[in-house]
């Protein structure tokens, strides 16, 4: 089990950006949702004004949700999340013109070829003395002069495996988002209820919303991670109490279970076995 209060560490500035704009992040963790299978998550905040983070349309190898947690994060396409809505982003699936402004999100990335924080540092610092991020891309010259782009986070994929990143058939043609507003509450037990956001591919990747009373209770079962963001409220999780923008991680294996301390919410990620 892994508990982070979000509160208690600062946010610092993304150095190794490969998009426009101003980013600042809290790093939650890397680890393993099975072997082979790494992820790695953050908090993001955008800034607004000339420093608005933007980035073309593009698409990569690996799967990621993003939960919306304030301001809006236009996707593309008529794509938009507001607070509290959760994204599905299936590897292959295009997605952007992204524009987000003034807003914060929580993220979480997970692949068979995933990239450590460490690794992408070391490979945009490198590709920098030969290259510039610009609008997103990655920017070289060939030798007949002629300026060649690539996406910029794409770019660091290929340093990093040395060869080109192969983009696999996406499971759903493009990303999904979920609004739970639009969504009835239905009972989970005494004082507990629940909005089951959706499940999706083989890997039965769930989403689901959250709200107790005192003495609710939430199960998290071992068969995988399970990851909860504590929203508004607090639990009590194995003696110990967390209140809202806390972040759970129940890893594969683990079983636990939340109760309600002061009423509350949360959006729980049931996150895939393998990719």
């Amino acid at each position: 089990m892994f508990i982070l209060e979000t509160e208690t560490i600062p946010w610092e500035p993304v150095k190794a950006n490969t998009r426009t704009g101003k980013i600042t992040r809290k790093f939650i963790r890397e680890s393993e949702l099975a072997k082979g299978v790494g992820y790695t998550c953050d908090l993001v905040h955008y800034h607004r004004g000339d420093e608005v983070f933007t980035a073309p349309r593009h698409r990569h190898d690996f799967d990621q949700i993003r939960l919306t947690i304030e301001g809006t994060t236009d996707y593309g396409h008529q794509q938009i999340a507001e607070p509290g809505d959760v994204a599905f982003f299936p590897a292959g699936a295009y997605y952007g013109p992204e524009r987000f402004e003034e807003a914060e999100i929580f993220l979480i990335q997970w692949s068979k070829t995933w990239i450590t924080r460490e690794q992408n540092d070391a490979a945009y610092r490198a590709l920098s003395e030969k290259g510039t991020f610009k609008d997103g891309f990655y920017v070289t010259t060939d030798e007949n002069g002629n300026e060649v782009r690539k996406d910029g986070a794409n770019a660091v994929f290929e340093a990093i495996y040395e060869r080109p990143m192969v983009i696999p058939t996406p499971k759903y043609a493009t990303p999904i988002i979920m609004h739970p507003d639009a969504y009835q509450w239905q009972s989970a037990g005494e004082n507990a209820e629940i909005k089951d956001l959706g499940h999706f591919t083989e890997g039965d990747i769930g989403v689901t919303s959250h709200q107790w009373e005192a003495g609710g209770t939430i199960d998290l079962t071992p068969e995988r991670t399970f990851i909860v963001w504590v929203a508004s409220g607090s639990v009590e999780i194995e003696g110990r109490t967390v209140g809202a923008r806390t972040l759970i991680f129940s890893d594969a294996t683990e079983t636990h279970q939340l109760v309600g301390v002061e009423a509350g919410t949360a959006t729980i990620l049931r996150m895939p076995i393998s990719a």
